[in-house]
């Protein structure tokens, strides 16, 4: 019963929101007229109430039937979820009751002192962590780092958002226990050891936070990069790294950028990072993508021709090494699904016999005419056939700005030579794998930093939808900023054939 009210729910709220509000938070009894909704706190039970509590009702009353409203009851019982879905056998009293959906975590059975600080997602698995060239180095350091025995070094992923890092951090933490279930493990990110930590000095409990942090066989921080700026902070972290080292734990971290390309990060921090293990995740190639859409697909019940799944792919692959997308992460990914997903459900006649999604569904899902989805060859190419040198980019983007290469090694702050700047820096940093210290030296610039602020500054800007503050020329006139950088990224992968 419980099955069918979260599929019910999902067809009307969508199969994200249950799994990220829902699954693994709730615990659902469908009686007479009936449902009661247990949760863990009563900011939850106010959440549901107020952003699902219409969804919920209709749900339950579908699956009631006899054109009755059902009373939907909201209950707060913190212990019902302290040993986790697997071990309370019902949670809300008597027999029978299930969890809403998804499989329960496997940390499930620990006492209450030993659970995720957020919580970890029952999907993350290494089961579910695709393999390819791009993550394989950082799937075998994270195996590494839960089962094998003796001491193991510090190990630190980074890479942009949506490749898979807190998948396999959230995944080493699950095989940890399952290996070890009596172990200590704490799972958390920098924004929730931070808020933890201002907490614990408010209300004079710093000692017990310490206790919490440094008593553990297993650290696990996801989003190290939120610690930038924040001195108190990271002074506390940089003595619980020694204290949880000392005590010989195993330490994971991850962050969107490398140790050294954080901002305002304290050079102790930073050598402690430095000091373990330093994986790049890298954007998945094409056919890590493909396997990727199918997986995506079919964990929601959908089956994608082969057709189909080329389009999707196609549609990222444009994004890798241009300035229009995720390179394909995960979440772009997912992204496009749900659009598919969506046009799925609202024109099914769309959809095959045989219930398969084909390519022209997926054409409409996605806004593609037919001479875009055929655009391949025409994608492909504009990639360059060797790898792109700085130099070819600096020189592009000055050339096409009508700048001196020598006005950008100055300290002129021209609005050209500003633009030329972001653009050669934003350029280099998409279409080449030089990280930000080359790109800097490429340019002239002593401190890296500067490269990273004109990065940001210049995606920033981008995603408003600006254009450049000084006229351009050409067939640049009129042009946005993503559109001159689109345009610029194919003059540098010219050069570069």
């Amino acid at each position: 019963m419980v099955a069918n009210l979260r599929r019910r729910l999902a067809e009307d709220i969508g199969d994200d929101s249950v799994e990220r509000y829902f699954d693994g938070q709730t615990r659902m009894r469908l009686g007479d007229q009936q449902l009661e909704v247990t949760v863990a706190s009563g900011m939850l039970a106010k959440l549901l109430d107020s952003k699902y509590g219409a969804s919920i009702r209709r749900a339950a009353c579908d699956l009631v039937g006899q054109g009755k409203p059902v009373d939907v009851q909201f209950r707060v019982d913190r212990g019902s979820f302290a040993g986790g879905e697997g071990s309370s056998g019902g949670g809300s009293g008597g027999g029978g009751a299930a969890v809403a959906g998804g499989l329960p975590p496997v940390h499930t059975r620990l006492p209450r002192a030993r659970a995720m600080t957020p919580a970890t997602s029952p999907r993350f698995t290494f089961e579910s962590f695709l393999v390819g060239k791009a993550n394989r180095l950082a799937h075998a350091a994270a195996m590494r780092v839960v089962e094998q025995e003796g001491y193991i070094a510090p190990m630190f992923l980074h890479s942009p958002c949506g490749m898979g890092k807190t998948h396999l951090l959230q995944a080493a933490v699950h095989r940890f226990l399952q290996i070890r279930p009596d172990a200590h493990v704490r799972y958390t990110t920098g924004e929730a050891f931070t808020n933890e930590f201002v907490a614990a000095i408010k209300t004079n409990k710093v000692d017990a936070f310490r206790k919490a942090y440094r008593k553990v066989d297993l650290l696990a921080v996801d989003d190290v990069h939120f610690f930038s700026n924040k001195d108190a902070t990271q002074s506390e972290l940089v003595h619980t790294f020694d204290a949880v080292g000392l005590e010989g734990a195993r330490i994971m971290l991850a962050s969107d950028e490398h140790p050294r390309e954080i901002r305002k990060l304290s050079e102790r921090l930073v050598s402690r990072f430095l000091a373990g293990v330093v994986v790049k995740i890298e954007a998945p190639d094409r056919e890590l993508r493909e396997r990727l859409v199918k997986f995506i697909a079919a964990s929601r019940g959908v089956t994608l021709e082969d057709a189909a799944a080329a389009i999707v792919v196609d549609r990222t692959e444009r994004s890798i090494g241009t300035l229009s997308g995720f390179g394909g992460s995960v979440r772009e990914l997912e992204g496009l699904m749900n659009q598919i997903d969506a046009v799925n459900r609202l024109i099914p006649e769309l959809t095959s016999d045989r219930g398969v999604i084909g390519a022209l569904l997926v054409r409409r899902a996605l806004g593609l005419s037919g001479d875009e989805c055929e655009d391949r060859s025409v994608a492909k190419s504009t990639r360059p056939r060797r790898p792109i040198a700085g130099e070819v980019v600096l020189g592009e983007v000055c050339k096409a700005l009508s700048v001196e290469i020598s006005d950008v090694f100055a300290k002129g702050r021209h609005a050209r030579v500003v633009l030329a700047r972001s653009l050669t820096a934003y350029l280099c940093r998409t279409l080449t794998t030089l990280s930000f210290p080359e790109i800097a030296r490429i340019m002239g610039r002593e401190n890296h930093s500067t490269v990273i602020t004109a990065f940001k500054r210049f995606e920033r800007q981008m995603a408003q939808g600006l254009g450049p503050v000084e006229p351009l020329a050409g067939a640049m006139v009129g042009m946005t900023l993503r559109e001159l950088s689109e345009a610029l990224a194919k003059l540098v992968a010219k050069a570069s054939h």
